[in-house]
Formats: C-alpha cells, sequence, structure tokens
C-alpha cells in the first residue's frame, strides 16, 4: 500500500458512494434491497508540485495503480479527541458498529467518518446514527452502509483520523507538465471492497 509524501497536501476532494444495493421495482411494489459491498471512490486534487516533488507524486501514484494509495479522508472538521477506539465483540456484521475504548463522553456526532482496520487494511464508513461514549468508554454507532467484512474484537477504529484506501482509477491516468514548471496532480482512488 502506498502512501503519499509528508509534502502532499490534498488541495480538493470529491467523495462518491458506490452503492452494491438496488432498487427493486414490481407490479404493484417499490423496496430497497441493501446488499454488502458498498464503498466510497473519491476524486482528489493535489499541488501544484515543483519538479522534484511532482516527479515523487507521479512515480507514488503509477506504483498506486497495482499496490493501492491511501489517505486520510479529509474533515472539514474535526472530530475530537476519541481516544483508541477499538471494535467491541467478534465477527460484527451489519450497520451496527460496538466501539471500546473511547474517551468518557467522547461525542460521535451524526455524519462523522471512520475507518475500520482488518489486516492492514482501512475500510471507510460514514455513522448514521452516533451518541455520546458511556463513563466505560463505549458506544454503539449505526453505520449508513453494511459493514463490508466481519471484524474481530480489538480491531483498530480510526475516528480522529479516518482513512480512505483504494486502487488509483482507470485504465489510465494522466498529470499536467506546465511551462512555469509546477505540476497539478489530480487522481481517483476507490476502494477494493
Amino acid at each position: 500500500m502506498i502512501e503519499l509524501p509528508d509534502f502532499a497536501r490534498i488541495g480538493s476532494a470529491t467523495p462518491m458512494f458506490v452503492d452494491a444495493g438496488f432498487t427493486q421495482r414490481g407490479i404493484g411494489s417499490l423496496s430497497r434491497i441493501d446488499r454488502k459491498g458498498s464503498r466510497y471512490k473519491m476524486a482528489c486534487s493535489y499541488g501544484p508540485f515543483y519538479p522534484e516533488n511532482g516527479r515523487v507524486m507521479v512515480s507514488k501514484l503509477i506504483a498506486g495503480k497495482s499496490e493501492g494509495v491511501r489517505i486520510p479522508f479529509p474533515l472539514l472538521v474535526s472530530q475530537g479527541s476519541p481516544g483508541s477506539p477499538l471494535v467491541s465483540g467478534s465477527h460484527i456484521t451489519g450497520k451496527t458498529l460496538n466501539i471500546k475504548g473511547l474517551t468518557p463522553g467522547y461525542v460521535c456526532k451524526d455524519g462523522f467518518w471512520l475507518s475500520l482496520v482488518k489486516s492492514g487494511r482501512h475500510f471507510l464508513h460514514n455513522v448514521k446514527t452516533g451518541g455520546t461514549a458511556s463513563g466505560s468508554g463505549t458506544l454503539s454507532v449505526v453505520l449508513n452502509e453494511m459493514l463490508r467484512d466481519s471484524f474481530v474484537n480489538n480491531s483498530v477504529v480510526h475516528l480522529a483520523e479516518p482513512m480512505v484506501e483504494g486502487l488509483v482509477d482507470g485504465s489510465e491516468w494522466q498529470w499536467s507538465l506546465s511551462v512555469d514548471r509546477v505540476t497539478p496532480i489530480q487522481f481517483t482512488i476507490e476502494e477494493v471492497r
């Protein structure tokens, strides 16, 4: 998994929801079928970079086509100091996530982002219904989408700095070489699953 260098700061991002569910239409009915597998995709803009840093960014993103790229999900406001959150319980699936290790009284608001880690891979999720951590640092939240994998007890939960990771999207990827010797970089990553 490729991580971008410290000098890389995101300029803008356009997150997209990739829906694995569908709407079922019948003669007299309309219903929603949720399925496991909904994930996120994000178009990103970085730079511009001067030639030395632009060269490094291009190299990292070419490698990210096959190895994947991990970047922090850009938060417009701080999600606070959650402590050291972990999954509470074994083989957690569905839309409800039990969390432990939170700072007592921590408020996880509706619409907060989090990433869960399994085997070194981050899975980005959005909180539908948050809440306030108990005195023992536990909280149960409801997510907008189903968990894409089962998570075991003590899996790490990133709330302060959620991560999005995936492959650089498309069969082609391009960058600009400008006459003023700066390189703006744009790319889209999509979570693998």
